[in-house]
């Protein structure tokens, strides 16, 4: 437990992001809640990663950045490589965008992690372990579960309708998964994107799947698809109010990850864990936290500094298992 730390959270007055400044209070952290809107709570500073100029008095005088924002332009991740501290990004962050960021890093003062949460985060790290024991894999999979019951916000939504929307229909396999799950059918999304897992998967190919646990969204899904419809579901699908949006839910949570050789399956591992946004403030703060202590520089992927084994340690309190 931290008592004495100062975090100030980018993006708090989104579902995660206030799920994280829970996380951090519960911990005796003083927090500084930030985001565009004015916003009455206590410590909030205003910050808008579209006007540069409100960057560096939002970040002042904190020992840890946290952020849920994927922003394009990694505005602050810059401010952070160039004047110092340390900065946690536990949204997911493209190979493509976090290698524009390699110039600030080789000569920082300051720390960023990217792709730090739950789905990526700790599931980039069984994902390194998987595939050095399976080094000839060419392949990456990842199938993760979405329950409507769960926490959601805006910002979840947005990220499901990209994926399923980027094509008219989508392949499905089954994944074997542990209860209450079993063989759970998973739609194959965003070939484009590889959601955080670019940098661990190398030059592999990776495959992302969603698995909607509600049997009645399930197979809406599966029709849309099959009549190849699903780019023209509109984004209110997924953004509508869904779940639990005033504090974190402990819904069962699977994450599952292949590695593959042609046809082949080579070996798998699961995550299991109760909650993937309560997990991801979990992990977030969990890193957070070893990079205080470690004092790295520069720009990083969670595998690049930790291991499986020394990540999932402290977050068994919460249900995590691997």
């Amino acid at each position: 437990m931290n008592t004495e730390g100062r975090v100030c959270v980018i993006g708090a007055q989104g579902t995660l992001g206030n799920t994280i400044v829970k996380q951090f209070e519960a911990a005796g952290w003083t927090v500084h809640p930030a985001g565009r809107r004015p916003d009455r709570r206590k410590g909030f500073r205003q910050l808008d990663l579209d006007r540069p100029e409100t960057v560096g008095r939002a970040l002042h005088d904190v020992d840890l950045v946290v952020s849920t924002v994927p922003d394009p332009k990694l505005a602050a991740e810059r401010f952070v490589l160039e004047r110092g501290g340390v900065l946690v990004n536990c949204s997911h962050t493209h190979a493509r965008t976090a290698a524009a960021l390699a110039p600030k890093a080789k000569e920082s003062g300051g720390t960023v992690l990217l792709n730090a949460g739950l789905v990526p985060g700790i599931a980039n790290l069984a994902a390194a372990e998987l595939l050095a024991k399976h080094p000839q894999a060419d392949r990456l999979e990842v199938a993760f579960t979405i329950l409507n019951e769960g926490t959601a916000g805006r910002g979840g939504g947005e990220v499901a309708h990209a994926a399923l929307a980027s094509r008219p229909s989508h392949p499905v396999i089954e994944v074997p998964l542990p209860e209450p799950f079993g063989r759970l059918p998973c739609m194959k999304v965003a070939d484009q994107e590889d959601f955080g897992f670019g940098g661990v998967a190398g030059s592999r190919q990776v495959d992302i799947y969603l698995g909607f646990a509600d049997r009645p969204i399930r197979l809406a899904l599966r029709a849309i698809s099959a009549l190849r419809l699903m780019q023209v579901v509109p984004r209110a699908a997924f953004t509508v109010k869904r779940g639990r949006q005033d504090e974190a839910s402990k819904e069962p949570t699977v994450v599952w990850l292949g590695a593959g050789l042609g046809g082949e399956r080579l070996g798998a591992s699961i995550i299991q864990c109760e909650g993937d946004y309560r997990t991801t403030a979990a992990s977030a703060r969990a890193f957070g936290e070893r990079l205080l202590v470690d004092n790295p520089r520069g720009c990083f992927n969670p595998e690049d500094l930790f291991s499986l084994g020394e990540m999932t340690a402290p977050l068994k309190g919460i249900g995590l298992r691997v």
